[in-house]
């Protein structure tokens, strides 16, 4: 199951870097992210500010989802990584969102993908819970192991 998950994770984050770079608006001005803004105050991202900055996120994104497809074939050896890289994302997200809104740091956006970072890591968390101490594991636990 760790493994489809992070296969689906990888394929979602592969349209998400083609929508980034088709046309960034359905990511930016989503009913999610509109509504997050809204409630938190952080302001929405539009790409035709910096589309250069948006397209080299694009393809960071799309680097992330085939990263995930590759180590979701590569065995449970992979997972910890994979584990460590979006809780990663996720926090260091967060944390950006939480810094003062005249910053102008963080972002609705930002908000959105670091929800779906922490919603990840925690589902493969609980697929697999040895991501956590650097060990992947496949089909059930064994006690004493």
């Amino acid at each position: 199951m760790a493994s489809t998950l992070m296969k689906w994770k990888g394929a979602g984050d592969l349209i998400v870097a083609g929508i980034l770079t088709l046309k960034p608006s359905l990511m930016y001005a989503s009913v999610v992210t509109r509504t997050l803004a809204s409630w938190t105050g952080l302001h929405l991202s539009s790409a035709e500010v910096a589309p250069g900055f948006n397209q080299s996120i694009a393809c960071l994104v799309a680097a992330v989802g085939v990263g995930h497809v590759v180590a979701a074939s590569s065995g449970p050896a992979a997972r910890p990584a994979i584990f460590a890289m979006n809780l990663t994302w996720a926090v260091l997200g967060f944390m950006t969102c939480l810094t003062p809104l005249e910053w102008g740091l963080g972002s609705a956006t930002l908000l959105m993908s670091s929800l779906n970072h922490a919603s990840f890591s925690l589902a493969l968390y609980l697929l697999d819970g040895e991501v956590i101490r650097g060990k992947g594991v496949d089909g059930p636990r064994k006690k004493g192991l």
